[in-house]
């Protein structure tokens, strides 16, 4: 990811640079901030530090992070980023991370945190501890509202902040909405049933949601559709759940390069200009 969009910042200018997702618990604290700085200073737009905690058996394992240490894990290294980002000679002893003195030699002028929360508890997280609650991709409409009513917005306007919030969203933008829908079933479809296999059928509002047919799966779900339909949908974003972002990912796994062109070059001809 770092190396991707430290490439990125020699093809674009004045740009925001996110990082989504990174893993907190399988990183040193340290290593990230010396990351995200750098990153920072390749580039004249603001840099954001997309994080989570993770939720994949393998992945702990490979990493050899006792799963249950999730979230103190990803709370004390939120921690100690921030201050190697933001502050000089840093002393911290935790539970998982520790520095003398540590300074990073160049710091961003500004950081913000989005922290990716798919249940209650974890979305109450985010008001708390980030500058965003990045949504996830595979709730729907409904269930982000609900969310972001009861869950997020009340903490956060209690700190006299706005409630806006990025919102990721699977999308595949194509001259006609049976193409658009045909490319994701192929492909996109693949994907949530892996997510089955790696356990985020359990992280989702109602589990039974990855088991349902793909076209009840996509509702309120996707972006899915012509240019017109995806600007109607992202202005519902808008409307309905005052998204401060709206971020798509229209590359799947087995999905060939000049499908995913043809969606991003529809993206940015006639719906980024429009919305």
């Amino acid at each position: 990811m770092f190396p991707f969009l430290s490439r990125l910042t020699a093809e674009v200018e004045d740009v925001e640079l996110a990082t989504a997702i990174v893993l907190l618990p399988f990183h040193h604290p340290v290593d990230l901030a010396e990351r995200v700085a750098t990153l920072d200073a390749l580039h004249d737009g603001s840099t954001v530090f997309g994080v989570g905690a993770g939720y994949r058996d393998v992945e702990f394992s490979a990493f050899d992070v006792p799963k249950r240490e999730r979230i103190p894990r990803l709370m004390e290294c939120l921690e100690l980023t921030r201050r190697l980002l933001t502050e000089r000679n840093v002393t911290y002893n935790g539970d998982f991370y520790a520095v003398d003195g540590a300074t990073i030699p160049v710091q961003p002028d500004e950081l913000t945190v989005w922290m990716a929360a798919n249940s209650n508890s974890a979305v109450e997280r985010a008001a708390r501890c980030a500058d965003a609650w990045l949504v996830n991709p595979h709730a729907t409409i409904g269930e982000i509202r609900a969310q972001k009513h009861t869950q997020y917005d009340p903490i956060v306007r209690s700190r006299g902040e706005s409630t806006r919030a990025p919102v990721m969203r699977e999308a595949f933008v194509a001259e006609t909405s049976e193409r658009a829908v045909s490319v994701a079933r192929e492909h996109l479809w693949k994907k949530y049933r892996r997510y089955v296999d790696w356990g985020q059928d359990e992280a989702m509002e109602d589990e039974r949601d990855l088991h349902r047919p793909f076209e009840e799966l996509a509702k309120d779900r996707f972006l899915l559709g012509t240019p017109e339909e995806v600007c109607e949908a992202i202005e519902r974003y808008e409307d309905e759940l005052d998204a401060s972002h709206v971020i798509v990912r229209s590359h799947w796994p087995g999905m060939p390069y000049d499908r995913v062109r043809e969606s991003l070059e529809l993206i940015g001809d006639e719906v980024i200009p429009y919305v």
